[in-house]
């Protein structure tokens, strides 16, 4: 079919008219050589021919240099740039103030987290410790508690050791230690004497093993007991005499608190004697002999030069108030009235009764002058800066004797269990709110506190003399018979004591190690004595039964 010149014309008119009449697309006016130019580039960019030549050409370059061009490319992929640069906050360089508000911002965010971390891992310390600890004293209540559930847990116990040790028998090899040993001696040197109807005081026997002893404690605390059984021959008129009339009586308690003191102020001017005789040059002791002069000398040693808040001026450059209870803490009267005679003369009347105060054979004020002496407390002394000065005052008259503990000048366990034996009101019958008797200073130990505040699991001769010292003997022996090292010791300062017809015994011998009566007053704990030896020579039984025999001849 053929067509004239005349219908293309009129075919292109409409076409262009078509276009005119709203379409979107833009009108081109091009020649056919821009076209076939523009129709050519878009074409390599399609296929992509330029491209491929450009990195064949790369390739070649790369690869002659050792370069290998696909793994290269892949690592310039992972790379990210927006992550490693970009500013956290961006700053200008000019901004001093925003820079450092962030430097301190960061640090204190720093800080922040640095006590988080540590807080968590003191948590986390403290938690295991206390699991620990209560694990230990759970392990202790089951022991206890399967050596009481009654003669076949015993039995089979033992049958269990023969099992274990039976080896040892056979080579005949002991399993005592040398302590354990030289006590079983003295054990049976006192039966045999009981055997032949002759007088033994087992007391006595202990104490010629002193020497033995390495820690001073426990040599010291022999000499208390050995005191102690002589003091009790004023109380014991028979045999028959019940060892519960004796503990509960208020003569008792009131020799027992004298000798406690005593106790405690023999070992501290030991101590200060040999703090003085170990720093001679700076004591400066000179020739004259006496506790007066010592305690000076003592104190060029422990008070620092310039001590704040200390009052009333001094005596040769020592200063008064210390002097005066250190003096106090000596034990030695005379001393200590040498020393008051210095006070100034507005504290006159506290010379006279000081004087009192040393003269009684209680230790204790009568009641209008202690009276006296509270009112001038209360008035000037309680607000004075100088802790010696209230010590002194309120160890005369029972002063604030159970809200101040004094620790500025009572630092020490032992300075603090003498300052409270000081202040210990005897008579029972007195029930002030204010005053402590023996029984509150009893139950303030032993339950207030606890093993905890004295933390007597790392110091168990510590906490044991603390008990000991205030008459809570079965409670103190039942303590440190938990300790291995010390087991031996605990055992026969309860042989000691049942001898001295001093324990207090539960009423069957079923009974667990350390038991309540509710006939006692509290705190008072009983001891089971058979028990107590019975868990001692499970130990021994199989490897030395010879002494083990000498143990259980103690039950007869």
């Amino acid at each position: 079919m053929s067509s004239s010149f005349g219908d293309l014309l009129q075919q292109a008119e409409q076409l262009t008219a078509d276009m005119d009449s709203g379409w979107e697309l833009p009108r081109v006016e091009r020649n056919l050589h821009q076209l076939a130019e523009a129709g050519q580039r878009l074409w390599s960019q399609t296929t992509g021919t330029a491209g491929d030549n450009a990195q064949v050409k790369a390739s070649i370059l790369l690869g002659t240099k050792g370069f290998d061009v696909p793994r290269l490319s892949e690592k310039l992929d992972r790379l990210d740039t927006a992550k490693t640069f970009e500013p956290l906050e961006p700053v200008r360089e000019t901004d001093i103030q925003g820079f450092l508000r962030n430097e301190r911002e960061n640090a204190i965010l720093a800080a922040i987290e640095e006590a988080r971390k540590n807080t968590f891992n003191q948590a986390e310390r403290h938690q295991w410790s206390c699991m620990e600890n209560e694990w230990e004293k759970e392990k202790e209540k089951i022991l206890n508690s399967l050596l009481g559930a009654g003669q076949e847990t015993l039995d089979f116990s033992a049958e269990a050791e023969m099992f274990t040790t039976s080896s040892l028998s056979l080579q005949g090899r002991s399993a005592l230690d040398v302590t354990e040993l030289a006590y079983a001696r003295q054990v049976y040197v006192h039966n045999e004497a009981l055997i032949h109807s002759a007088r033994h005081n087992v007391v006595d026997g202990f104490l010629e093993m002193t020497d033995r002893f390495e820690d001073p404690i426990i040599k010291d605390m022999w000499i208390f007991i050995k005191e102690l059984g002589e003091e009790l021959q004023k109380f014991h008129g028979s045999s028959q005499v019940l060892s519960e009339k004796v503990r509960f009586s208020l003569d008792f308690h009131m020799a027992f608190i004298k000798m406690a003191r005593g106790f405690l102020e023999r070992r501290y001017i030991k101590f200060v004697q040999d703090t003085v005789y170990d720093n001679l040059h700076q004591a400066k002791l000179g020739g004259v002999p006496g506790t007066f002069h010592l305690v000076k000398s003592f104190l060029k040693i422990k008070l620092p030069p310039v001590v704040q808040g200390l009052e009333d001026g001094d005596v040769d450059g020592t200063p008064l108030w210390p002097l005066i209870y250190y003096c106090l803490r000596c034990g030695d009267p005379s001393a200590a009235v040498q020393a008051v005679k210095h006070v100034p003369q507005h504290l006159g009347e506290f010379r006279d009764f000081f004087v009192e105060y040393m003269n009684s054979k209680e230790r204790r004020l009568s009641p209008s002058s202690e009276s006296k002496l509270r009112l001038q407390y209360r008035r000037s002394i309680r607000t004075s800066q100088d802790p010696f000065k209230r010590a002194v005052y309120c160890l005369i008259g029972h002063c604030d004797v159970l809200s101040d503990s004094h620790q500025e000048v009572a630092n020490k366990t032992e300075d603090y269990l003498w300052l409270k034996l000081n202040q210990v009101t005897v008579d029972e019958g007195e029930g002030i709110n204010d005053s402590l008797t023996f029984q509150r200073l009893q139950t303030m130990l032993l339950e207030q506190f606890g093993e905890a505040h004295f933390n007597a699991y790392q110091k168990p001769l510590l906490y044991f003399q603390v008990l000991f010292l205030t008459g809570q003997f079965e409670a103190a022996i039942e303590f440190l018979s938990r300790a291995e090292t010390f087991r031996s010791h605990a055992v026969h300062f309860a042989i000691a004591l049942f001898k001295m017809r001093l324990l207090l015994l539960p009423e069957t011998i079923q009974a667990q190690l350390l038991t309540t009566f509710s006939g006692d007053p509290p705190p008072t704990r009983r001891l089971n004595f058979a028990r107590l030896i019975m868990s001692y020579t499970r130990k021994f039984e199989v490897t030395d039964p010879r002494e083990a025999l000498q143990y259980f001849y103690l039950l007869r």
